[in-house]
């Protein structure tokens, strides 16, 4: 999983494989003109792609507000595992053992990855051997081998015995831990035996698809000009991560530092801006992977606002750049400026979470009540957000898989809305509880006690509900979506206090619950939300204790199903854990906004590469000017 807004990784690599990242929603504004969607909630369309092949040239491309990448190693802390240094620095130069998204659909592309198939599976199911297809080679002429694939696991495992934050990917007992054995029977095949059975496409999406070979003759060293070293032998691995590490640490030597020129990908790093984050790419004339990129340069610019990148979109400053939430409607000035522009959902979800083991007002004993979190649910009107704040250009969202783009885990209750918008129904959950409703008042327990018809474990006679609600001040209409559903909870009786702070600050002390010195400070946060992987399940997010569980949510049957879909071999393990999050509600679930980018219509290559963009992807390789 990775966050959404400095999307952060968690279990799993961005879209190669296993992943959620962290996004804050884009910008908004007052009700205006709806711009139109397609069933499938696209906006725009992508234009047929040309045969006419320009070669060479520099490509101009945004990178998100406030979103600079910070770290090149491809072992990524979790302080700085933003989805943009993914793509934007480490995938450019070194490629994942298995690539995706495939387009926009939430699946392995096999055409891109290292190996053509998914791995065999042993007949007691533990071991997994993957065939390499030979297809990559280093920058230095060198074949990508196994040695190489195992370096970045040794690697992986020092990195994290020093410090389990030195992968934002890492959850103690999973992968490297739960790898028993890695055997490599000639340079282009692989096998690794884990501790006991798990469910297959977990292993291969989030265990499996975190491996990002790394140049095991060019970087086992501890030193510029050191001996290479036995990175197999522990000690040696540690002394070889802390070198590598420190290198990625020396943002001012990207450039020149001669580590980051041996790569597999198809660019490699030319200049660095350490104060800005603004970097350029130059093709990898040694590629050997899918697509031999056309474009010569790449150019990444850097913007402290999302209006400064829009201004630069409409001035045609820019070739490829990214269309704020705000600014949806005035898609027109940029396709009569020559610019082509589409947008799509990502796989992913927007959320406010709530903080259960927040005591100020017994409010941890409110939110603790299913019923409670039913009723605030009730009251997040997703279809007058869509069209208020978004102008159309988002899809529902009502658990933690969205409406679109769809996947094959997705269960029935996150198509279609369990909890309607309702005034009525969600004053009715409350009134059946025990509560006397005062509309635009405050609401009180007027029945405490356990029963059915009563307020619930630990709330008092008298008892209200109210909180304090963290969101970032970052993208406008993060405000406008956490403003809506507070005025709805006033109607009910139920105040909100607003406080916004920064998506870093929110991240910091706002998201974690087990911190006695922030236990009293908030009821609720709301930072942006996450991306999934091919394989979404939530562990780690909504099991008890999980490393990304930022409000502290815990229940026993979830977990139970969560250890299921990592545990079980029941291909439908998947869609029960992510029926039961829909139904136990951890949060509020907003609408998931399309992410429309722009690019000039000059510019061409095939529409899984322009599809790539809105999943937080990008391969510039398969794209080439046209005149």
């Amino acid at each position: 999983m990775t966050m959404k807004n400095s999307r952060w990784l968690a279990a799993g690599a961005v879209f190669a494989s296993g992943a959620l990242a962290l996004s804050a929603c884009s910008s908004s504004g007052a009700s205006k003109p709806q711009v139109k969607v397609a069933a499938n909630y696209a906006f725009g369309s992508i234009p047929a792609q040309s045969n006419t092949v320009k070669e060479g040239g520099t490509l101009k491309i945004a990178q998100d507000a406030g979103q600079d990448p910070n770290n090149i190693l491809p072992i990524v802390t979790a302080a700085n595992s933003s989805v943009y240094d993914i793509n934007q620095f480490n995938q450019l130069s070194w490629r994942p053992l298995f690539w995706g998204p495939k387009g926009a659909v939430p699946t392995i592309d096999y055409s891109k990855s290292m190996t053509d198939a998914a791995p065999t599976v042993s007949a007691d199911g533990k071991t997994f051997t993957i065939k390499l297809n030979g297809k990559y080679t280093w920058s230095d002429g060198s074949p990508v081998t196994t040695a190489d694939v195992i370096f970045y696991v040794d690697e992986l495992k020092a990195a994290v015995k020093e410090n389990a934050a030195n992968s934002g990917n890492y959850t103690p007992g999973q992968f490297p831990d739960n790898v028993t054995n890695m055997t490599a029977t000639d340079a282009n095949t692989i096998s690794f035996t884990f501790d006991k059975v798990y469910n297959p496409t977990w292993v291969l999406d989030s265990e499996l698809g975190l491996i990002i070979p790394m140049p095991a003759k060019a970087w086992a060293k501890t030193s510029e000009n050191g001996a290479t070293l036995d990175y197999t032998n522990p000690a040696n691995a540690k002394a070889i991560y802390d070198f590598l590490a420190k290198q990625s640490a020396s943002l001012s030597t990207y450039q020149t530092d001669p580590l980051w020129q041996t790569v597999d990908g198809p660019f490699k790093i030319s200049y660095y801006n350490a104060s800005t984050g603004a970097a350029n790419f130059k093709a990898n004339t040694a590629y050997t992977g899918a697509s031999k990129p056309h474009i010569a340069e790449l150019d990444e610019l850097s913007y402290t606002s999302d209006d400064a990148e829009f201004n630069d979109l409409l001035a045609g400053n820019l070739d490829v750049g990214y269309v704020p939430s705000k600014d949806y409607t005035q898609t027109g000035k940029l396709i009569a400026k020559q610019y082509a522009v589409y947008g799509l959902p990502d796989f992913g979800f927007n959320y406010i979470y709530y903080n259960f083991k927040d005591t100020t007002d017994n409010f941890d004993k409110v939110i603790g009540q299913l019923y409670v979190r039913q009723a605030f649910a009730h009251l997040q009107d997703e279809d007058a957000e869509i069209k208020g704040i978004y102008h159309g250009a988002a899809a529902p969202a009502y658990g933690s898989v969205p409406v679109a783009p769809q996947s094959p885990y997705t269960p029935a209750n996150a198509l279609t809305n369990p909890f309607p918008f309702s005034v009525d129904a969600a004053t009715k959950l409350l009134k059946d509880h025990g509560w006397t409703v005062v509309p635009n008042g405050k609401t009180t327990c007027a029945s405490p006690g356990t029963g059915a018809n009563q307020c619930g474990a630990g709330i008092t006679a008298g008892q209200d509900i109210s909180f304090v609600l963290y969101y970032t001040s970052s993208k406008a209409a993060t405000t406008a979506l956490v403003t809506s559903w507070v005025g709805n909870l006033k109607k009910i009786g139920v105040n909100v206090t607003l406080k916004s702070d920064t998506f870093n600050n929110i991240i910091a002390n706002e998201s974690v619950p087990s911190s006695p010195k922030n236990n009293a400070n908030w009821g609720a946060g709301d930072f942006g939300g996450f991306t999934n992987g091919t394989y979404p399940s939530t562990d780690n997010l909504f099991n008890t204790g999980g490393s990304y569980n930022q409000g502290g949510f815990s229940d026993p049957a979830l977990d139970t199903l969560i250890n299921a879909s990592l545990n079980s071999t029941d291909p439908n393990a998947i869609q029960k854990e992510l029926a039961a999050v829909t139904a136990d509600q951890p949060g509020i679930f907003q609408p998931n906004e399309d992410r429309i980018y722009a690019w000039k219509t000059n510019i061409s290559g095939p529409a899984a590469s322009f599809e790539t963009l809105t999943q937080f992807g990008l391969n510039p390789e398969d794209w080439y000017f046209t005149k």
